[in-house]
């Protein structure tokens, strides 16, 4: 234990107190005289104030204001410690925010509420300090400022839903270190053990609270588009050690029409997948499981995968071309039956300067007339959207022999000959230039021909507005096309997030399970979040215990304070204030 006085034996400067008392109590005595004129004295000699005679007591400010500066130096000069309370170290608790804290034990309780519990009988045990709660997700963040006492720190508690897919601990540790200067303590409270037990931190303590339970759990959901139908898949795991039986529920329309029930026989840590067929018609599809430990992996919902189209009109007059950019049009599978209000043309010339809009793009078919047949070597710029899979090898490209115009990208050119160039208005559409002859070609008949249209297709609608999936995991980025106008999100819980000006893509995060609904322009869209994470579905590594310890030694640092600079502010104080008063009472005399 750090004695009270680091250096006592610097208490032998108290011997001038009475020094400097003397200094004041003993003066020259003085017998009064009346004169008549003190005009003989020309050099008068001030009196001095020491003497060896105790004099009546007369003791100015000045004097007390010495004693207490000597007395604090000679007490700094000792070292002095003062004992803290332990509670004067700020505690930071770094909180597991993964679902598998949902799993219920034999006692029927969270491994979530048995946390908490810990947490609220760590405070009822000593003062409580001055706390900072972190919840470890997929990224750590910080859950409100510094928390005084159990209310406050049981009320932000609320914000800690466990409804991440994964829990970055270690780097939630990182950012408790920085947050408390390496001085605070660090409480980690989850369902797993640390990943080395013998934890070196001093300042950490690693607190787990699971159980090792069996889980049947949905891993994997997909819905996608098949033509006419749909296919999804489904894929289910025992996390057991033993085989085990569970029943697969798959509904549609609200949960009230049930598509099938099935019985699951799977061996111990086996993994089964089932891929079915809907009609493209059917709704929302929910598919869960029996309950067991842990509820959040037990249901998916899976809503229609986005089919988005696009409205082309072709206005070329030559019925040839005409003829062959429809059929390779709805070959492509991306065409709208719609033809109305377009999002791109096919015309033989350029567009007008005043037709131009943001959501018209152009393919301008030129040289339909043209006589020079190309047969390599073609550059491709394969970074291009356009040149996705286009190859060119063997085939007669008839073009007409032009150059590159001012402002146009080239794509596919045969020597400086742009078969294939883009342009990009002011208002950001974009303006295809095809230079080919039909007649004379042969792409046409190979793949490069659907391909080229293909591409066109999927770069349009690449730049449409709107959602471009409609199922994701928990924790994925949502990618948002957008106008640049207003956004309005609404989370599973109601809750509403809104964005009042965009910058023509937005990245929506998913914190939470269910069906959020996306308001742009006057239209809502829907996408589901489902939770799929079979690292956290798994529960065989869950357990109870607790690892490390903070550090007694270290702790004296900030408990056992040293004195000496407070003492050395005030005795530098006080010195401030004789140097006044010395100076003042010379300008008054």
């Amino acid at each position: 234990m750090i004695p009270f006085l680091t250096y006592p034996f610097a208490l032998l400067a108290l011997a001038t107190l009475p020094a400097l008392a003397a200094i004041y109590l003993l003066r020259n005595r003085f017998r009064r005289r009346p004169v008549s004129s003190v005009l003989l004295w020309k050099f008068p000699v001030q009196s001095k104030q020491g003497g060896s005679k105790v004099h009546r007591l007369q003791l100015p400010l000045l004097f007390f204001l010495e004693l207490l500066i000597l007395t604090l130096l000679v007490t700094a000069a000792a070292a002095p410690h003062w004992k803290l309370p332990q509670a004067t170290r700020p505690l930071i608790v770094i909180l597991d925010d993964s679902f598998s804290l949902h799993a219920a034990g034999g006692d029927g309780r969270t491994s979530q509420a048995r946390a908490q519990d810990y947490l609220a009988g760590l405070f009822r045990l000593q003062a409580p300090p001055t706390t900072r709660l972190i919840l470890a997700g997929r990224e750590p963040r910080a859950l409100g400022g510094s928390l005084k006492t159990w209310t406050e720190v049981s009320a932000a508690l609320a914000g800690w839903r466990c409804q991440s897919p994964a829990a970055a601990l270690d780097r939630a540790i990182t950012l408790a270190a920085e947050l408390g200067h390496q001085q605070a303590n660090i409480l980690v409270l989850t369902d797993r053990k640390p990943a080395d037990a013998a934890v070196s931190n001093p300042r950490l303590e690693w607190h787990a609270f699971g159980e090792p339970l069996d889980n049947f759990a949905i891993v994997n959901a997909a819905r996608t588009a098949l033509g006419d139908q749909d296919r999804c898949l489904l894929e289910i795991a025992n996390f057991s050690g033993t085989p085990r039986t569970a029943r697969l529920l798959v509904q549609t329309g609200g949960n009230s029409n049930a598509l099938q029930s099935s019985t699951l026989d799977l061996g111990a840590h086996e993994t089964r997948r089932l891929v079915f067929n809907l009609p493209a018609a059917t709704p929302e599809l929910h598919a869960r499981l029996d309950p067991d430990a842990l509820p959040d992996d037990n249901e998916v919902q899976l809503l229609p995968p986005i089919r988005p189209r696009v409205r082309v009109r072709v206005d070329l007059p030559d019925a040839g071309p005409a003829a062959l950019a429809n059929r390779t049009l709805d070959a492509t599978g991306l065409r709208a039956a719609l033809t109305d209000n377009p999002q791109l043309v096919i015309r033989a010339t350029e567009p007008p300067g005043n037709s131009v809009s943001s959501n018209l793009w152009t393919l301008c078919w030129a040289g339909a007339e043209a006589t020079n047949a190309y047969t390599g070597p073609f550059i491709v710029d394969s970074s291009h959207p356009l040149a996705t899979g286009f190859g060119l090898n063997g085939v007669i490209w008839s073009a007409a022999g032009l150059t590159n115009r001012p402002g146009d990208l080239p794509v596919v050119l045969a020597g400086n000959v742009p078969l294939v160039s883009v342009r990009t208005d002011l208002a950001g559409a974009r303006h295809v230039r095809l230079n080919f002859n039909p007649d004379r070609s042969t792409v046409q008949n190979t793949p490069a021909w659907p391909v080229l249209y293909w591409n066109l297709l999927q770069w349009r609608i690449a730049e449409m507005p709107g959602l471009k999936e409609s199922n994701t995991r928990l924790g994925a980025t949502v990618t948002l096309k957008t106008a640049g106008g207003a956004v309005t999100v609404t989370q599973p819980d109601n809750t509403v997030v809104n964005f009042p000006k965009t910058g023509g893509e937005l990245a929506l995060e998913t914190p939470l399970p269910g069906i959020y609904r996306v308001t742009m322009d006057a239209t809502t869209n829907r996408f589901a979040v489902n939770v799929l994470a079979a690292e956290k579905s798994d529960l065989a590594a869950a357990t109870t215990g607790a690892w490390g310890r903070w550090s007694d030694d270290l702790e004296r640092r900030l408990e056992d304070a040293s004195l000496t600079g407070l003492l050395g502010l005030l005795a530098l104080g006080l010195l401030a204030a004789h140097l006044y008063l010395v100076t003042a009472a010379k300008g008054a005399s």
